[in-house]
């Protein structure tokens, strides 16, 4: 009988998720492999099986036995009087810090069939160049298809790690030396190429810590993951911000998070030429000035502001049909980061952006989606920019004023009139027509989320201008009433000093009710800390409830507003604290210190307390988003 020969069907370790289940070779292409692609299938992607193999554990009792027993003959042996410690003791070596540089690629991986080595044995017999002098550059865009869907391959079959621990251990005795090497041959290799376990940790984790809202329409999320294996500046920006996320479970991460912050710096300089590149581009730059705080709390980076400003710049004048739509998202995220800079500094570069006419709305041909940090607050929040432009200005110059002269009138008419514009656009904002607004399909932060941080940043706006000029609230002043807040009722009476200032604790509490309404989970948590800051000045408990002594004979009483005061500080601080371990970031913790200061200026009885000029004062500031 004459059988035809079956074609070859080669078998796989790694590839889609389907080429893997049928045990089938794939060609691991992306987005979709070929198999796939060919029979019309939708492609589950490359994902990694990691296991966490307990063998060692069982070898390693064996090894202890093995080695008693070698004691007996060999008792005048130093080396071999506590031979687990020699075991742990080469262990400890490898998963040392210093010993974690060894394990990152030098070179692209390949998409070969034959798993690459690590080329560094001639670098080991001189020490090893550390993260400095590793070629990452070339190992992040070149020749990287497999790199997600066979990280762990640069490790391979070499013998390098051997090499270590021989080179550590150069006295041991043969028989110690052949059993540690034994050992670590069966620690998960999948622990050791920290570039790659850093990439998955971005886009796994830091992005939805990172943005209001996460899901696969996310428009940041699509741009990271179509560009990052062919941008360098990308690739080292992310391996930087999983670090510095890592860093505090991992000290070891945290030179790692500079170093890769500094490289992405370099490749910012390079000039590129395709649009796709200068996308990757400008978020890598976004990334960079944002995460400046993340390595240095007080780091503002405006030089990196600058440089998004102007790449941007170029690539809207270049500008097509197919990219406007990043352009969009590009624009209202250096809005909400001019924003956060706004009440920190005066740099010019924020007064460029302020003079730039806000365009009319027009009618959308579709559903317009939330952006990744402003959600679909992006008109407030230029007007919350413009009004910190504004205050910062002022404050600043007012602060050295001893003798008042015309000019400083001039500045402050000048002022006062500028806030009245703006607080006028505040209580003419409505919010956006909802059926207009797609839902982001993030089941941790649904619309209603967004509509609420609309509310909280519209009145916390009012908050700050109500706060700095207090005429404007003179102007609208009635005994407090939420429902007449953004439709103030005709010109009462004039308040008083601390009828302003009761007024102003109400506006605080009920910005406090709004942000109690969105759940802990909700992905804009990440946008909640400046207004957390913005509202705690306010938070101020009645006079005679600060007197630490009390006589006998006097009746105490509690008004319900300090009581209100009290759970909303608690409520702050509640959420603060969690989200110090959630948003494991140092300036989370900056943030913490400066609303814990601007309540213990108020509880000693200071007045006027404004959280500005104590984040100024006791150098606090930081991006608060």
């Amino acid at each position: 009988m004459n059988l035809e020969s079956k074609a070859a069907h080669f078998k796989s370790r790694s590839g889609c998720a389907r080429c893997k289940k049928r045990k089938i070779k794939c060609d691991e292409r992306k987005p979709a492999c070929e198999r796939c692609e060919t029979r019309g299938l939708q492609c589950p992607g490359y994902s990694l099986n990691v296991r966490w193999s307990k063998k060692h554990e069982l070898r390693a009792e064996r090894l202890s036995a093995q080695i008693t027993t070698t004691q007996q003959g060999r008792a005048s042996t130093v080396e071999l009087e506590r031979p687990d410690e020699n075991v742990q003791q080469a262990l400890d070596w490898l998963n040392s810090p210093s010993q974690w540089d060894y394990m990152i690629p030098l070179v692209p991986v390949g998409t070969g069939s034959t798993p690459a080595a690590l080329p560094i044995d001639d670098e080991l017999q001189s020490g090893g160049p550390g993260w400095e002098g590793l070629d990452l550059n070339g190992m992040a865009w070149t020749e990287t298809e497999d790199s997600v869907s066979s990280p762990f391959s640069a490790v391979g079959q070499s013998s390098t790690l051997q090499d270590l621990l021989n080179r550590d251990s150069a006295v041991r005795h043969q028989m110690v030396s052949v059993q540690v090497r034994s050992h670590q041959q069966d620690l998960p290799r999948e622990i050791l190429n920290i570039p790659t376990a850093l990439s998955q940790y971005f886009f796994s984790e830091v992005i939805p810590l990172y943005c209001a809202w996460d899901s696969k329409s996310n428009i940041m999320r699509s741009i990271a993951e179509n560009t990052w294996q062919s941008s360098g500046a990308l690739y080292h920006t992310i391996q930087s911000m999983a670090a510095a996320c890592l860093s505090e479970s991992f000290p070891h991460l945290l030179p790692v998070a500079g170093q890769e912050h500094a490289r992405a710096l370099e490749l910012i300089k390079t000039k590129v030429t395709s649009p796709t590149q200068k996308q990757a581009m400008v978020l890598a730059a976004t990334f960079l000035g944002h995460t400046s705080s993340w390595l240095s709390p007080h780091n503002l980076d405006m030089s990196m502001f600058k440089a998004s400003c102007d790449m941007l710049q170029e690539m809207a004048a270049e500008t097509g049909d197919n990219t406007a739509a990043s352009v969009s998202f590009f624009n209202d995220t250096l809005d909400y980061w001019a924003m956060l800079l706004a009440y920190l500094t005066d740099n010019h570069q924020l007064s460029d952006r302020h003079q730039r006419s806000r365009p009319a709305p027009t009618a959308q041909a579709k559903l317009v989606e939330p952006h990744p940090y402003c959600g679909i607050s992006h008109e407030v929040i230029k007007v919350l920019r413009d009004t910190g432009i504004l205050i910062f200005g002022y404050r600043k110059h007012m602060s050295k004023v001893k003798f008042m002269t015309e000019q400083d009138l001039d500045v402050f008419r000048a002022a006062l009139r500028e806030a009245r514009q703006l607080e006028r656009i505040f209580l003419s904002f409505r919010l956006p027509d909802m059926s207009q607004i797609k839902e982001p399909e993030d089941p941790q932060t649904p619309l209603k989320h967004h509509e609420l941080m609309y509310e909280a940043y519209r009145h916390t706006g009012l908050l700050q201008l109500y706060r700095v000029f207090p005429d404007l609230l003179n102007e609208r002043y009635t005994p407090w009433d939420k429902d007449s807040i953004l439709r103030p009722l005709p010109d009462g009476k004039t308040p008083t000093a601390e009828e302003r200032s009761r007024w102003l604790t109400e506006l605080a509490i009920y910005i406090v009710s709004i942000l109690r309404e969105i759940s802990f989970e909700s992905g804009t948590r990440s946008a909640q800390p400046f207004i957390m800051v913005a509202v705690s000045g306010e938070l101020r408990r009645t006079n005679e409830h600060l007197e630490v002594r009390v006589p006998a004979s006097t009746k105490i009483s509690i008004d319900q507003t300090s009581t209100k005061v009290v759970q909303a500080r608690k409520f702050l601080a509640s959420r603060l604290a969690a989200y110090i371990h959630i948003l494991p970031i140092k300036k989370t913790g900056v943030i913490f210190e400066l609303i814990n200061h601007v309540w213990e200026a108020l509880d000693s009885g200071e007045q006027d307390v404004y959280w500005l000029d104590v984040a100024y004062e006791k150098k606090l500031g930081t991006l608060f988003g």
